[in-house]
């Protein structure tokens, strides 16, 4: 093959080489504009205000939480824990029968063992008139109540009012109170005389108050409670007698109710009267019921004499 070379002047090729050139910046040009999406701009800075692209932003509620009455929050139910009453516990029960078991004071009527020292708290039972009763070394009282312990093992309150010492005495035995009574037929006669001319007059003050009425610790005329009454009645022969059925009990002597007269006087645990002969007594019964004459209602009934 055989290539035959035109001649070809250098500045004609040089204006040539220039004209292609010329044509290749304007073809990269337009492939720019080709490549670059209409509309786009180099730099969004360039462009007017409204058109700059913005964000928006939702406002955001939240509604307030609040509890429905009967709306269940789903925590674990507090099981309710029962609790052993003082009075139903063993170790209590088991104080309660050794306090009773050496007594402190009786009852004077009869009346409701309280759960609580208040009249509105529930009777554990009824605690009948003369119980005998324990109490703590020292009494606890809380406003106008005194813990009691019952023999048969209950611990509970009781109206101070309705309460009287109780000291245990040896009960004197019968042939020492034969022998005590027993003396020559002219001396008996003349302390007989002696005794029924003082007591008489006591038997008579005695009877002065009934229909008094009963007052817990009262010893004026119009209102007694069971010693008070008899130790009134004693002071006006000029006798002091204690007041308190505990204290009567111990400093008295024990007689038979064969050698008892009118004048001397009934014991039983918290309660005294005094003896009208007969099978008659007078007496402050109680709250409700005053002084009255009453016939000798006591099982056992000790007579004491001055």
């Amino acid at each position: 093959m055989f290539f035959t070379r035109l001649p070809f002047p250098r500045r004609a090729q040089r204006a040539a080489s220039a004209t292609v050139a010329t044509g290749a910046i304007s073809l990269g040009y337009a492939t720019a504009a080709l490549a670059s999406p209409a509309g786009t701009p180099a730099d969004a800075g360039d462009l007017p205000a409204q058109h700059s692209e913005t964000t928006q932003t939702a406002e955001l509620t939240v509604a307030p939480i609040s509890a429905d009455t009967e709306a269940t929050w789903g925590g674990a139910e507090i099981p309710e824990v029962e609790v052993t009453p003082l009075w139903e516990q063993p170790k209590q029960i088991a104080k309660a029968r050794r306090l009773a078991s050496d007594p402190e004071v009786v009852a004077t009527a009869a009346v409701h063992l309280r759960a609580d020292a208040s009249l509105k708290a529930d009777s554990l039972t009824i605690v009948p008139e003369g119980a005998e009763l324990g109490t703590d070394a020292d009494a606890v009282t809380q406003g106008k109540f005194t813990r009691v312990y019952t023999e048969d093992g209950l611990t509970g309150f009781i109206a101070t009012r309705l309460l009287d010492d109780y000291v245990v005495e040896a009960v004197e035995t019968a042939a020492t109170t034969t022998t005590s009574s027993v003396s020559s037929t002219s001396s008996s006669a003349s302390s007989t005389v002696a005794v029924s001319g003082s007591y008489a007059s006591i038997v008579s003050a005695a009877l002065s108050q009934v229909g008094s009425a009963y007052a817990y610790a009262s010893a004026t005329p119009g209102a007694f409670d069971c010693s008070g009454l008899v130790s009134w009645a004693y002071a006006q022969v000029g006798k002091s007698v204690p007041h308190s059925s505990s204290a009567i009990r111990a400093a008295g002597t024990v007689i038979s109710s064969a050698d008892a007269q009118p004048g001397d006087i009934i014991w039983s645990p918290g309660h005294v009267s005094i003896y009208l002969g007969n099978g008659q007594q007078v007496e402050a019964v109680g709250p409700g019921s005053g002084v009255q004459q009453t016939s000798i209602w006591q099982s056992s009934p000790v007579f004491l004499r001055y």
